[in-house]
Formats: C-alpha cells, structure tokens, sequence
C-alpha cells in the first residue's frame, strides 16, 4: 500500500567528510498518510566512493515497496590536474572549472564535421552493435537487441537523450545541428521512447529512470552536450529550453556506473563518423576537475 518517493532536495553527492542527510524519503499510505521511510545501508562519507542506500517501508500486509538510490562521496583533492593526457587533450592540462570546460568546447569543437541526421540512422547500428550479434543493435533503455536494419523507425527509432524539444533545434533528415550530434542519439524502443518523452532523467516524480546499466553512459552523454554547445546547461530543476536535468543525479551515476567496452567501442565509431572525442567517456575525472575541484 505505501508509495516511497524522494523529496526535490534529496542530495546525492557529498564532498568528503561533509555530513550526508538521508532523510530526502517520504512513505505515503493511502489511509494513514505520510511518515518517514525506513533505510538499508550506509555512507561512510571519510571514504570517497559510491554507496547504494535502499529506501523502504513495509505495510500492514507484509508488503514492501523499495527504491535505491546511489550516494557519492567525492575526494576533491585527487592528483588530477598533474595527469599527462593524451595529445588530444593537451590545451586541458593542469586546469579546472570554468577553464577546463572552455579548453574542452574548443577541443572537441576542433575539427568537429556533424553527421546529418538521416545518415545517423545508419551509424547507430554500427555504434551500438550487439558485441555478440553484429546483425544486432542494443536498445538503450530495454537493453535488448534487435535487429541492427532500419525499417523507417518500427524497431527502434532515434532517442534523443538531451530531448529535442529542450534542445529548441528541429531534427530532419537532410540536416546537421546539435539534434544530428551522434553523441545524443541512441537506438530506443519506439514505445519505450514515447513514453520517456521529454521527461529529464531522475529517480524522482515526473523523472525517467533508465536501467542501471547505461545510468553512467546517458550522464557522459549529457556531459559532453553541455561542453558541445554553449547554450545547454545541467541543471537541479526541472529543465526548461536549452536545459536538461538532474545534474546531481547524474553525477552520481557517472561514478556509479563506470565506462565499460561498449561505450568505449561506441565513442570510436562517433569520433570516426565526427571526429570528435567524449571527454568524459576519455577521462571520468573530468567530472571531478569541472564539479568539485578547490584550489
């Protein structure tokens, strides 16, 4: 009978030895109204890392209703910024902040030749190929594969994970502009992406959860827009035009759910479609040097 939800200022990552407060939880009984939600797990916030804490209330008939959450804590004063990276990010060396993400929009704005978003229909297939059916494509939100062979958008369609309707720019075929950036488009399940709809990604009412599984690789993707294209920004409310959301979720989840092989193979099939990199998919402590870094 209960409902568990999170109140808008649940907090997901903390700095180190901050204070963590888990106390964002509200159960709601249709009878006796609202009360606190019982907890599974712990943060230790003087150890930096990612911790899964499980919110929960159980009712009169023995039934429990469940949510987890990812809560991280982050050490601000990794070594990063004496890294020698790879040539290709060599004007980001040594910076942080507001200049890491200036040098960044213009390195991967360097030689950058956006795709139409006609001709994406016929990357996805290659850069979301099943690794164990190359006939076949993974859907980014069911996780399963089928067929790789475009059928005018029956089987799977062209998700925009930065909605296109946030992104205020049209999408057709015959045209290049941030709706075509290969980076944002991921093969859906065309029901699956009607019903996320223009929803921000978010764990929270009038959210879409995504499977935890690619919680990390849509946050890098939205990472990277915001670097990409100087109008976008990440915000903690729910986004208006040019705005996506939840910046601090999606933190979270970039540390929760780490770069693997398939995102890896992914972002190789974009850079040679665009020739342009994931920062964020490159170097994971980019999020650290733009988010939490102190001097």
């Amino acid at each position: 009978l209960y409902t568990v939800a999170l109140t808008d200022d649940m907090v997901f990552q903390y700095l180190l030895n901050e204070t963590v407060d888990l106390t964002g939880c509200i159960a709601t009984h249709p009878t006796t109204g609202d009360t606190t939600c019982d907890i599974l797990g712990t943060v230790n916030s003087s150890v930096a890392g990612v911790y899964d804490i499980t919110f929960y209330k159980t009712d009169e008939y023995n039934h429990t209703t469940f949510l987890t959450v990812s809560i991280s804590i982050i050490d601000p004063d990794n070594d990063y910024l004496t890294l020698d990276l790879m040539t290709y990010y060599d004007d980001a060396e040594g910076l942080y902040g507001d200049a890491l993400i200036a040098a960044l929009h213009t390195i991967i704005n360097t030689g950058f030749t956006g795709v139409d978003y006609g001709t994406a229909r016929y990357t996805l297939d290659d850069s979301d190929v099943d690794p164990n059916n190359s006939n076949n494509l993974i859907l980014i939100y069911l996780g399963t594969s089928v067929s790789g062979v475009w059928d005018g958008g029956t089987t799977w369609n062209r998700e925009h994970v930065w909605p296109q309707s946030l992104l205020g720019e049209s999408a057709s075929n015959g045209t290049v502009n941030m709706a075509s950036d290969l980076y944002n488009l991921m093969p859906s399940n065309p029901g699956e992406n009607s019903s996320r709809g223009n929803s921000p990604y978010s764990t929270l009412a009038n959210g879409y959860e995504p499977r935890d599984e690619v919680k990390g690789d849509i946050a890098r993707a939205l990472f990277y827009m915001m670097i990409m294209y100087d109008e976008l920004d990440l915000v903690n409310t729910y986004p208006g035009l040019h705005e996506m959301g939840f910046l601090d979720e999606l933190l979270a989840w970039h540390y929760a759910d780490p770069v693997d092989n398939f995102e890896l193979h992914r972002m190789n099939v974009i850079l040679g479609a665009q020739h342009n990199r994931n920062p964020f998919v490159d170097y994971a402590h980019f999020v650290d040097l733009i988010w939490f870094h102190t001097e």
